[in-house]
Parts: structure tokens; sequence; C-alpha cells
């Protein structure tokens, strides 16, 4: 029971169908974006598709239990393959190693044999035939049949190169599952001026709280001749522990990386006007005195003139003013007079409050707030992804480029050992046309030198 677990955990059909089926699902994460927020997915699909592609677990694939049962069944695979035929690979290397009578009996259907009869003693031919054939591993010396075993080995140590490859995909889907565990995508919006350091995970809106501070200190959007935006340019500083540690440029496809999470230039807008430009002038000596300010709504604003401040309050009724200013005294907090100038011709009053000798005009400017979308990621194992990818190249390039070849020669006295018959077997790891033109071309060589 437990051979036949084992047989099935470590076949190389299991791996096939695991690898497809896992890239399959890859596909499916290329096509549909993967943990944007649930507004923009609302937005793309209707609610069905929506409530189905969330059900199947398409909008998450990498974080799904699913991938993550693929991605640990194709690991127990790759290391029940590697466990299995690793004491074969071992004992092919460093032995012991078969008789040349052992492999000939075997028939192996990659074996190419030939024969040679020289005048020439066996001391005489080992060296050119060491250089042909690889290093001289084992030799062995039959007294009784006056026979010579020679055994010559070539590309032996690239026999590992599966494993190592076993070993880096093993280290690319820690790297992943790691990084889907213990990274995040999320996105926030800062105002000009603020910092922030909490953001917001795309998947479910959780906050997430960041190591550090970031401040935005400016925004600006650059544009081509024509009016077309050329560049959304975000100046971002990096704060810990009240002190700044950098200040940076961020656009597109140019972010910011600090310990290892990454800002993005996403998006970028300005948020609905909360101050509102208020005129204030004297109206005895107009001239004399004008000042414009910045009032926020529903707050008391210090004017620091006449030891007085403010509040704009919003009244709704048709054909009035949204905004009305209260004045109130620092001191007490009560509630003054306030009076409406009507102006002919004009749907609103012009002056719409006055204190004694100060008058309140609203003016048509508003204090607008830009601010800078970014998205924040974490990507910290990342790299062991790389370091998985870089050693799963050069595995295969050594495992398909570089053939394993294992050759047996024998020496026997014939004719009363005025001559010496020469029987060589080679085999290699990998059937390729090459090595047998390879070697008809080292035995024609051979020939010529022995005869």
């Amino acid at each position: 029971m437990l051979s036949k677990l084992n047989k099935f955990i470590s076949s190389v059909k299991l791996a096939v169908f695991l690898f497809i089926t896992i890239a399959v699902i890859a596909m499916i994460g290329t096509f549909i974006n993967q943990g944007d927020s649930v507004k923009q997915y609302k937005e793309i699909f209707s609610p069905t598709t929506y409530h189905i592609l969330y059900w199947l677990g398409f909008l998450n694939i990498y974080d799904s239990w699913y991938f993550i049962a693929l991605a640990l069944l194709l690991m127990i695979n790759l290391i029940a393959a590697s466990v299995n035929l690793f004491p074969r690979t071992i004992k092919a290397v460093f032995g012991p190693y078969p008789s040349f009578q052992e492999v000939s009996e075997k028939k192996n259907n990659k074996a190419i044999y030939e024969t040679i009869e020289t005048k020439k003693k066996p001391e005489e031919i080992k060296e050119i035939i060491g250089k042909k054939f690889g290093a001289l591993l084992e030799e062995k010396i039959s007294e009784s049949k006056n026979e010579t075993e020679l055994y010559y080995s070539k590309n032996s140590i690239f026999r590992f190169s599966p494993y190592i490859a076993h070993i880096s995909a093993i280290i690319i889907i820690i790297g992943v599952l790691l990084n889907f565990k213990y990274g995040f995508r999320s996105y926030t919006n800062i105002k000009v001026g603020e910092k922030t350091n909490v953001t917001y995970l795309l998947k479910n809106n959780k906050p997430i709280k960041l190591p550090f501070t970031i401040r935005l200190d400016r925004y600006r959007t650059t544009y081509y001749p024509d009016g077309i935006p050329k560049a959304y340019i975000s100046t971002l500083s990096i704060i810990q522990e009240h002190i700044r540690i950098l200040t940076k440029n961020i656009e597109v496809n140019h972010p910011l990386t600090y310990k290892g999470i990454t800002i993005y230039q996403a998006s970028y807008g300005h948020y609905k006007p909360n101050k509102y430009g208020i005129l204030i002038v004297n109206l005895q000596h107009i001239n004399s005195f004008k000042k414009i300010i910045y009032a926020p709504v529903g707050k008391f604003y210090n004017s620091k003139i006449n030891n007085i401040k403010f509040m704009l309050t919003r009244v709704v009724r048709k054909g009035k003013m949204s905004y009305f200013p209260y004045i109130i005294k620092l001191n007490n907090n009560k509630i003054l007079n306030f009076k409406i100038i009507p102006v002919k011709n004009h749907r609103f009053p012009l002056i719409i409050a006055r204190y004694k000798n100060i008058g309140f005009i609203m003016t048509p400017q508003l204090k607008t707030y830009y601010y800078s979308g970014v998205e924040i990621s974490k990507n910290t194992y990342v790299s062991i992804v790389w370091i998985g990818c870089i050693i799963l190249v050069f595995s295969l390039f050594f495992s398909f480029f570089f053939n394993h070849e294992e050759t047996w020669v024998s020496f026997t006295d014939i004719n009363g050992g005025k001559k010496t018959k020469i029987e060589i077997i080679s085999i290699p790891k990998k059937k390729f046309n090459s090595f047998y033109k390879k070697f008809n071309q080292k035995i024609n060589e051979l020939k010529k030198y022995l005869n």
C-alpha cells in the first residue's frame, strides 16, 4: 500500500498534471486582475458575475486554498521523486560501478558496442583511450583470465542537475507562498502637506499600519505641448521617529522602495473644497484694508481682526448664498449681529455679513487640496523567488546540455598474447544523436592509432 502511494506521489504523471493545473490557474490570474478592491470589481462585473468569481476564488487566486494546496502537493511530489532517485544517482557518480559483463548482459537500448583488435599492449593504449572517454574512475585486473577492465566517466557531476532543479522549484514555491502570506497590496490617498502611516488592503479594505510615515510634500502634473498629461509626479518623504529619512519623486514606473515596501504612483485628484475664500474689507476705508482668508466650513476661524472670529454655516434656501458667516466675539463666543446687504441686479448679495466697520465678501476662490493616490506593496520574499529562478535556469541548462557518458573498456589477450582484443561499451544518460556521432569519430581515430 505504501509503495503504491509512494509511486503515485513521486510519479512524473502527477508532476505534469500539477504543472498544467497551476499554469491554467495562473493564466486565469493574468486575465482577471488580482487583489483589487471590491468597489473596482463591482464596477467591472455584474453582481452575479462578481459573486461567482468571488466564490471560485478567482479574484485572489494566489491566496486561495486550492492554489496553496496544489503548490504544496507539487513540493511533496518533487521531494518524493528526488528521494527515490537520489541513491541511484549517488551510485552512478561515486560507485560501486557495475562490471563490463553486467553492463553487456543488461542490453541497454542506449548502449553502443565496439570491438577492436590490435598488436599493441593495454599499457600503450590506456592513455589515448582516457583522453577520449573521460576520467578513469576504476580499474579491475583479472590475472586468471588475462583481462583488464577500465571504467571511464564524463560529466558525471551533472547528474545532480535535476535535483538542483527540484530544489530551485521548491524555493520558488516557498517564496511565492511566503510573499502572499506576509506580503500585501494596498492603497491610500494622501493630501498635499499631510502624512499617514496607515494604508488599506485592496482585497478587503482592511487598514494596515506601516513601519514608517509617508508625507506628501508636493504633487504636480506635467503636460505635453498639446495639453495631454505627460507625467504624474508626487514628492514623498519617509519619516521615522520624527526624522525625515529620505525624499524622492515618484511617478508611473518609477516607485520608491524602503524596507521592502514599495510605493507606486497610482492615481491623483483633489478633494471637495472645504475652505472658501472670504474677502475682508474695511468698509470705511476700503483701500486701506483688504485681505483674503480661506475659512473652513463648520469650524470657528480666528481672523485676528478686532478680536473676532467667525464660522461659515451652510444655509439651504432657494436664491440665497450657500454659506453665511456667523460672527462671534473671541472672548465669550457670543453670536453678534450680522447684516446682509443686497446689491441690485445681483442674484446674491455682495457683502454677505458685516460687523461694525468690517465687511465679509464671498469670493469665487476655493481652497483646493490635491491628493496623490499611491499603491503600497510589500514583496519582501520576491528575492527568494528570483534566487530560485536563477538556480533553476542554470540547473536546467546543465541538465539538458551536459550529457553524462559512461564507458567500459575490456582488454583481453588473444592468440597467445600476440594480440589484444579491445571491447568498448558506452552508455549516455540521454540518447542524443550527437553522442553516437562523436562516439563513431572517436572509434575511427582509435582504430587509426592502433593499426
